[in-house]
This record gives structure tokens, C-alpha cells and sequence, in this order.
């Protein structure tokens, strides 16, 4: 039905008002209850923050009429078994996570039948040698400094998955900086003062990076943190938030999930088309950034 969809919404427009999602043509899969398959599967650094992470997923699904499925187990990516959920959401996943090419495509399929994704932090540094993944969750990670306050400021006020937070958002966490910026792409929801927190030193001057001893700044000026998109054929919502494992127990954090949860399950009004056109490119990097040792 996922596949039929598409095509009675452009071919009868009086859908529309029922049966399509009005914002980006998607199919609706309709209300009631759903299923979200949690993936935490990790190849590098893993996070204390997973198991409350999915601790608090499945709380959420609880109170919210929709089931929680969580597994590290790669071989759940089938085209069969992935009909059975509305969203797939990556929780902290690191690096190399999928083990064959079959269950890329399974994943793969499943966006393209007008499923969900859901990337919550370093989802974004997963699967950096697959194009088509980086292209999905919006853009990869690069670096983050030690964890500390920032000051978010919400850009998209009418969006379910920010619209209850307040502008500007404080909070403490690991923010984050990615190798391109996906503004023009995505419709970003909410991105990060970069005056608010210091950016550098970050994790390129750790002796293990390729960049030691000089480093490279995290430093973006337009610095997205929160985006979604419709760009693979279902709906992807991504936050760069949650690394910290007390997050997971904050209203205003859970409600940030929920809805972006319900974004990519197209239960909720949400819009993600892009806004704005790409911004101006930054100036050329400090050659040094790291403290001199």
C-alpha cells in the first residue's frame, strides 16, 4: 500500500484533505497504533546514554499508543521484517553497523516504500563510506568538544518536534559539528548559537585523530542541529542532542523525541521541506587550533 499511495494522491487530488500528507506528497499509513524498530548497534565509541535511551523509547511508546522494538542485531534488516514497523530509529549507533550489502538494501527499500527514520546523535557518525546513508540521516559527524551549556535558537516554531521548547533553548550536552552543513537539503528545525559554547578544542586534537597535533575547528557559523527531510522517499528526522544519559529523563527532551518519532511516522502535521538555500561558505580554517602542548 506504501507504493499505491503516491500515485491516488496524484491522481486524485480530493485525497488530499484525508489520505496524504498535504506538506510533501507522502503516503499517509493512517492513525492507530505502530511499531518503531530501535537500532543501537555500535563499532566504536559507545554510549553509557543507550540503555536508558531505550529505557525511555519504550516509555514513550507506552504512553503514546506505539509498540518499541529494540535489537543490535543486524540481521533484523530484511525487506520482510521491516514492512512490520512504521519507523526505523538509530540510537547512537557508531561507525560500520550493517554487515552485508543485503541489509542496506533492506533499509534502503524500506525509505523507499515511504518509511521513517529516526537519527538520534551519533547516528550521525555511522556508516561514513556509505553515500546513500549520510545522505538519509542529513549530514556526518566531524567533531564535538567536551560537553558543556549551549543556547539553541528554534527556526522552525510551527514544528511539532520543536514548538514546545523555549527560544532560545539552553541546555548541557555534546554538540556535535558535521562535515557539511545540510541546510538547503533538509528543513532545519533548530541550530545551535555558536557564541554560547566554546567549539575548540575538540576531539581532532586527541592524539588517535588523523588530524593531531593542529587539529580542525568545529567551528560551522550556521550550525544546524535538528533537521528533517522527504529527500529518499519516506520522511527522515534527525536531533544531534543525546548523548548525555539524564537527557532521556527530561519532559522537554522526551517531547523532542516523541514528535520527531511522529514526524517520521507522518502521524502529525509536519512540514520538512527546506527553507533556505545553502549558506555562504566559511572562511578557510584556523591553521592551529589546538592548545600547544
Amino acid at each position: 500500500m506504501r507504493l499505491i499511495f503516491p500515485l491516488l494522491c496524484a491522481l486524485l487530488p480530493g485525497l488530499l484533505l484525508s489520505g496524504c500528507d498535504r506538506g510533501s506528497g507522502l503516503p499517509d499509513p493512517g492513525s492507530g497504533p505502530f511499531k518503531v524498530l530501535v537500532y543501537s548497534r555500535t563499532a566504536g565509541f559507545r554510549h553509557t546514554s543507550i540503555e536508558p535511551g531505550i529505557a525511555a523509547l519504550g516509555e514513550i511508546g507506552s504512553a503514546n499508543g506505539f509498540a518499541v522494538d529494540a535489537t543490535e542485531d543486524p540481521s533484523v534488516f530484511t525487506a520482510a521484517n521491516l514492512r512490520q514497523y512504521a519507523v526505523v530509529l538509530f540510537l547512537n549507533t557508531t561507525l560500520t553497523v550493517l554487515d552485508t550489502e543485503a541489509q542496506r538494501q533492506a533499509l534502503q527499500g524500506f525509505m523507499a516504500a515511504g518509511g521513517g527514520y529516526v537519527g538520534i546523535h551519533s547516528a550521525a557518525d555511522t556508516e561514513h563510506d556509505w553515500p546513500w546513508y549520510g545522505s538519509l540521516v542529513g549530514a556526518y559527524f566531524k567533531s564535538h568538544p567536551v560537553q558543556q551549556v549551549g543556547r539553541f535558537r528554534i527556526e522552525a516554531a510551527d514544528h511539532p518536534s520543536v514548538a514546545h521548547l523555549a527560544n532560545p533553548y539552553t541546555i548541557f550536552d555534546e554538540f556535535y559539528s558535521f562535515k557539511t552543513n545540510p541546510r538547503g537539503t533538509v528543513r532545519v528545525l533548530m541550530n545551535i548559537d555558536e557564541a554560547s559554547y566554546q567549539q575548540n578544542p575538540n576531539t581532532s586534537c586527541l592524539p588517535e585523530s588523523p588530524t593531531f597535533p593542529n587539529g580542525v575547528s568545529g567551528v560551522m557559523g550556521d550550525h544546524p542541529m535538528s533537521w528533517c527531510h522527504d529527500r529518499m522517499g519516506g520522511r527522515a528526522w534527525y536531533t544531534a542532542l543525546g548523548h548525555e544519559a539524564g537527557l532521556y529523563q527530561l519532559p522537554d527532551f522526551r517531547q523532542h523525541l516523541l514528535q520527531g518519532i511522529l514526524t517520521a511516522a507522518r502521524r502529525v502535521p509536519a512540514d520538512c521541506t527546506p527553507r533556505e538555500a545553502a549558506p555562504t561558505p566559511l572562511p578557510p580554517e584556523t591553521p592551529r587550533m589546538c592548545p600547544v602542548l
